[in-house]
């Protein structure tokens, strides 16, 4: 199965508002509510800090990468989801955002 990210985008927009409707991070009114968008920025950065947390402890030797890889991994995507979850909220078109960027990149970095 092929998912587009506007595929994946909708599944996780129908998925939370299944979950809690009366807190669906999506904009109605086409108003953002910065107590709502904070909301998702504080859980984006949980995420991205249990990540750096274990990658802190595979560095300092702790475990080895293997036996992390999947916690990682889940980190990685819980992160994804929250990015998501923005996009949805905010009405952004990450297909074409990525794209866009990905040839300003392109130009920007060429020969280097």
């Amino acid at each position: 199965m092929s998912l587009t990210i506007d595929d994946i985008k909708k599944m996780q927009s129908e998925f939370d508002y299944t979950l809690r409707p009366e807190f669906s991070f999506r904009s109605t009114t086409g108003e953002i509510r910065l107590e709502e968008l904070e909301h998702l920025l504080v859980c984006l950065f949980g995420e991205i800090g249990e990540l750096a947390n274990i990658v802190k402890k595979i560095r300092r030797g702790d475990f080895p990468y293997s036996e992390k890889s999947d916690e990682v991994s889940e980190e990685v995507i819980d992160a994804l989801i929250y990015i998501i979850k923005i996009s949805n909220y905010l009405n952004i078109d990450l297909e074409d955002g990525f794209l866009r960027k990905l040839a300003i990149n392109k130009e920007r970095f060429k020969g280097k």
